[in-house]
């Protein structure tokens, strides 16, 4: 056969962490996956596994400890299966470019994790239960993954704050973190990255705090979503700079003060401002759908003004930060 006698090995240790190898349809008495034929799910190049792809099949049982010995693997889907147990550490699978490990129930991860997955572009873990009890912290060694596109932790028990390199990764555009543990601010470095999507929604235990200025200098932004947390202070005037923007839900934080003009006046798809304490008149606004009940708008109508008395104690408050 051509195929390399390690690679070989961890396949065939794969397969005997399965509770039900059968689905993999790989032959009993194969020896050589690069083939041919090749083994299904299975693609190579010069003898080596490049890509596994078994999304979606059902496979139930564990990975091996010796994954990372993989290492010409460049593309793995294992999304939406039933595998579960211990994550083996990727640790120098620096050829790895996508990494779909998303909707399995995977309950641990190693520190290493991520330690040496320079050429990352795609990573999901979301919606596993990693380190159920305690949690698991943001990895540093993300830190040296320039190359991460898209990166996507939901529903998989991230607790702590967010570091500051998230905001430097020079290709990062889609970050999802919805659903976990973190807390604390919007890290500062965020006003010079190239994120355009950005979930940080509905936090468990309290949520993300602190005000949401950052946000307007986050000017690649094309859809925010930070509902469910406590961030707090006024939606920031410059938030028009956002012109590629199209969603933006707000909703069930701690936000005050003024609706600004800039944001009344943005085509947004969708705004969500329910559930915070802005005050004073309801703009007229310019977003296909708007919503923006339970708040403290002094008239229930968008357009109107609010009353003399009223307009001068909202400028007193201004002065005082409300």
């Amino acid at each position: 056969g051509v195929t390399n006698p390690n690679d070989l090995r961890i396949l065939n240790d794969f397969r005997k962490g399965l509770k039900n190898p059968e689905l993999l349809k790989w032959p009993d008495n194969g020896n050589d996956p690069c083939g041919p034929p090749s083994w299904s799910y299975v693609y190579c190049s010069g003898g080596r596994v490049t890509q596994i792809q078994t999304k979606n099949l059902g496979l139930e049982g564990s990975l091996p400890p010796n994954f990372n010995q993989l290492y010409e693997l460049q593309n793995l889907g294992l999304q939406r299966n039933n595998l579960s147990g211990r994550l083996p550490t990727f640790s120098g699978l620096s050829k790895l470019q996508y990494a779909f490990l998303d909707y399995n129930e995977f309950d641990s991860i190693p520190s290493d994790f991520f330690n040496g997955l320079n050429s990352i572009k795609v990573l999901s873990l979301e919606v596993n239960p990693l380190n159920a009890t305690t949690g698991w912290y943001f990895p540093k060694d993300l830190e040296n993954s320039v190359q991460l596109i898209n990166l996507s932790l939901v529903n998989c028990n991230l607790v702590g704050t967010l570091p500051d390199f998230l905001g430097t990764l020079p290709s990062l555009t889609n970050l999802r973190l919805s659903g976990n543990r973190l807390t604390g601010a919007i890290p500062a470095s965020f006003n010079r990255s190239s994120i355009q999507v950005l979930w940080l929604n509905d936090q468990e235990g309290g949520g993300m705090t602190g005000p949401i200025d950052v946000v307007a200098s986050m000017t690649f932004l094309r859809q925010v979503w930070l509902h469910g947390n406590q961030f707090s202070g006024t939606i920031p005037q410059n938030i028009g700079n956002l012109t590629s923007l199209q969603e933006l839900n707000l909703n069930s934080n701690q936000l005050v003060g003024l609706i600004p003009d800039s944001l009344a006046n943005m085509d947004l798809q969708i705004l969500v401002l329910n559930n915070n304490g802005f005050m004073g008149p309801i703009p007229k606004f310019k977003a296909d759908k708007v919503s923006y009940d339970s708040n403290l708008f002094c008239q229930s109508k968008p357009g109107l003004e609010c009353a003399p008395q009223v307009t001068a104690l909202l400028d007193f408050l201004n002065n005082l930060n409300y």
